[in-house]
């Protein structure tokens, strides 16, 4: 959605020129409830009734109201916006049946005519004539409540006044050489916004349910929140160490941050506060989650140890000691393994954990030089093993855990892969662009330009 972001002293002259409010919440729904009167003598069951609803929305209207809407922290980073709102009245035909007698006779039919008042913002556009079509009108979530002290029967429901939109796929880069989070909508493989950003983004991670991206600020001991919608950021959040690396449990309930290597903290999604933090002794090189949502793992090369914690209360649970320098970690979001860069001298191996014995099962078939990243895929099929050399991409097969393939992504620092595993997405901060992969072949289809320095990216 574009945004026009207004100086403080424009907003102020706007201001002057016509009372301009900031934008309420927004609506695509209406609840409503029909009371129904049954003729004396008859009833109805409520555990057995069917309802019906027709609907005329004729006298149903589409207004347009200019109003501020925040986009970003500071006091003067505002736009304006169309607020698109219903007013009138949608006429509702509500029918219930079987209706029988008292002797439980009848199959029957009764109806009322109950009328719905509307007055409500719907959702904003940069448009002021985008208004909604009243065919797409629909009625949802009808049921029939009984009668209670005194009152009659009636049928409750939705009327979903618009429809939600289709949710669009978007790719995010952090880019640490000009402070900018680009934003690909990957529909059309095209930049659709840069959002500037008060400090550096060293790293990125978007919430399963892509509602939100958390953007870590490694120099700066902060998080930012872009809300994935409006594309703004909604929140920033500070930490008492430099966070290194986020995670989300499968269950969508929170996020996890490592900062400064000794500490986990625990970031509650809905309400974007932190909820615990855990303390990881010694300090951690890298951590993962564990599949199930009941346990993190954490990484230290120094002293040859990988750490079982209990998520719940940061408990030490159960450590691997015979690995030599453990480094980078990484778990799927289905499975009962987590795969970890190990070897005291390069190459080294990716060794597989079984995380039912907490132990060694196998490893993968071939040496690698360093891992930048691992990057499974959403079903878990596929992990993606990515170094700093020229053929540094090595696709695996997670059911047999053995290599399928290599390519080469030149100049490749993070990657990201699609939900249906057919491209990937490749930063390449040298470049200032990010180029995608077909994995039927592994050959560029697209080159994308973006912010300066795209050194970690995620969708």
């Amino acid at each position: 959605m574009r945004k026009n972001k207004l100086s403080f002293q424009e907003r102020a002259g706007s201001l002057q020129e016509e009372c301009l409010c900031f934008c309420e919440e927004a609506s695509r729904e209406a609840m409503f409830q029909a009371p129904i009167e049954l003729p004396e003598g008859f009833v109805i069951d409520p555990a057995e009734a069917v309802t019906n609803v027709t609907w005329n929305a004729d006298s149903l209207s589409c207004v347009s109201e200019r109003c501020f809407i925040e986009t970003g922290p500071e006091p003067d980073e505002i736009a304006v916006q169309f607020a698109v709102r219903l007013q009138g009245t949608v006429t509702l035909l509500v029918s219930v049946s079987p209706v029988r007698n008292q002797y439980g006779q009848g199959n029957g039919a009764v109806s009322v005519i109950h009328s719905a008042e509307i007055d409500q913002v719907v959702y904003y556009s940069d448009e002021p004539d985008d208004c909604p079509d009243f065919s797409d009108i629909r009625i949802e979530n009808l049921v029939v409540v009984p009668p209670f002290y005194g009152s009659p029967l009636s049928v409750t429901g939705t009327i979903v006044l618009v429809p939600e939109p289709d949710q669009r796929s978007y790719v995010f880069t952090a880019n640490s050489g000009d402070s900018t989070v680009s934003v690909i909508d990957t529909e059309v493989n095209t930049l659709v916004s840069n959002i500037s950003l008060s400090d550096i983004p060293t790293d990125l991670g978007v919430t399963l349910d892509k509602a939100y991206t958390y953007v870590l600020h490694g120099n700066a001991n902060l998080v930012s929140i872009i809300n994935n919608e409006t594309l703004t950021v909604t929140q920033t959040t500070p930490l008492a160490g430099a966070p290194r690396k986020i995670q989300f449990e499968t269950g969508g309930e929170f996020a996890y941050i490592l900062a400064g290597g000794s500490s986990i903290y625990e970031i509650n999604i809905s309400s974007q506060t932190i909820t615990n933090t855990f303390t990881v002794s010694p300090a951690a090189d890298d951590f993962a989650l564990d599949p199930n949502g009941q346990f993190f793992y954490t990484t230290n090369s120094g002293i040859w140890v990988v750490n079982k914690y209990d998520i719940k209360t940061g408990q030490l649970i159960d450590r691997l000691s015979n690995l030599e320098t453990p480094n980078v970690i990484e778990t799927p979001l289905i499975g009962d393994f987590a795969y970890l860069e190990n070897g005291e001298l390069r190459p080294n191996v990716v060794s597989v954990i079984d995380l039912t014995t907490f132990s060694k099962s196998s490893q993968i078939n071939r040496l690698f030089d360093g891992l930048i990243t691992i990057v499974f895929s959403d079903d878990g099929t596929r992990a993606f093993f990515l170094e700093p050399f020229p053929e540094n991409l090595t696709v695996v097969d997670t059911a047999q855990h053995t290599m399928i393939t290599t390519a080469s992504l030149p100049g490749a620092s993070d990657i990201a892969v699609t939900p249906d595993n057919q491209y990937i997405y490749a930063a390449q901060p040298d470049d200032n662009t990010v180029t995608v992969y077909r994995t039927s072949d592994y050959t560029a289809v697209s080159v994308i330009p973006v912010g300066t320095g795209p050194a970690a990216i995620a969708m």
